[in-house]
Parts: structure tokens; C-alpha cells; sequence
């Protein structure tokens, strides 16, 4: 079997195996080498649950300066936030630092919806894909230099 893998644009890849090929998302791609190595050497690769993965992100983001803050609020999906505050509702200073860098408009529809929604709970899933977005735009802000985190975190 011919494999191939070749940027097609900018975050989109062609993968093509014999004739036929697939296009992938930047993310699909990783997620798909994530799958293949899990499946080809089990332990590998730690498995850290979506909750961890966020109260690692949370203590990264306590840190960081308000103008990184204020572009990754407004660089990500309010979902995506408002998961991640339910997920991490009993982290008080992370709360304050984000609400802080954000429009009273922005804070008191995710309060609103945060009091509302999600009264089930947020599924490993839900969570673990909005933590991957949310990393995905801070390290990518933290590349930009424009989101600095403090180096002990």
C-alpha cells in the first residue's frame, strides 16, 4: 500500500492511500497519529483525563498577562470557554482572571448560561475537545507572543 501526506493549505492536509485520499483538519491529522501510536505502542503515550488536561490549562492561564487573556477570549468559541469555567467552577482566582479580561456583555451571558447550563454535567468528550481548542489557541498565542505565561507554570 502507497501512503502519502501533503499540505494542501494552510491546516489542511491530503493523505492518500493508494488512490484513494482523504483531507484532513490539522487537529484530525494529530488526532489520528494520537489513535495510531496509542494503537501500535500501548503505553506510549500517558492518557491524561480531560479534567486534568483542563486544571493544567487553568493553572497556565492564571498566569498569563490580561492582553493575551482578552485575544484568546475573543480567539475561541464562547462553548468552549463556558465548558472549561463549568469544568473548573471551583477555581475562584481563574474565574476572576478570566471574567476580568472580558466585556460585561461576554461575562454576564457565560455567567448566565454558566448557572443554566450543563446541570447533567459535561461529558469526558465535551470536555476534552474544548480543553484541546483551548490549548490549541494559547499555545499558539503563547508562539505569537502575545499571550505570556509565567515560566514556572
Amino acid at each position: 500500500m502507497k501512503i502519502s501526506v501533503k499540505k494542501a493549505q494552510n491546516g489542511v492536509y491530503a493523505i492518500s492511500f493508494d488512490d484513494t485520499t482523504h483531507t484532513l483538519t490539522t487537529r484530525e491529522l494529530k488526532m489520528l497519529l494520537m489513535e495510531s501510536v496509542k494503537s501500535l505502542t500501548p503505553g506510549a503515550i500517558s492518557t491524561v483525563s480531560p479534567a486534568e488536561e483542563a486544571r493544567d490549562l487553568a493553572a497556565r492561564l492564571k498566569s498569563g498577562n490580561d492582553t493575551g487573556l482578552q485575544k484568546l477570549i475573543m480567539s475561541v468559541a464562547d462553548d468552549d470557554i463556558l465548558i472549561f469555567l463549568k469544568s473548573t467552577e471551583q477555581d475562584t482566582l481563574l474565574h476572576a482572571k478570566l471574567f476580568d479580561n472580558m466585556s460585561e456583555r461576554k461575562h454576564k451571558m457565560l455567567s448566565e448560561d454558566l448557572e443554566y447550563r450543563f446541570t447533567d454535567g459535561i461529558d469526558d468528550e465535551q470536555l476534552g475537545a474544548a480543553v484541546i481548542r483551548l490549548i490549541e489557541v494559547t499555545n499558539q498565542l503563547q508562539n505569537d507572543g502575545v499571550l505570556e505565561i509565567s515560566a514556572g507554570v
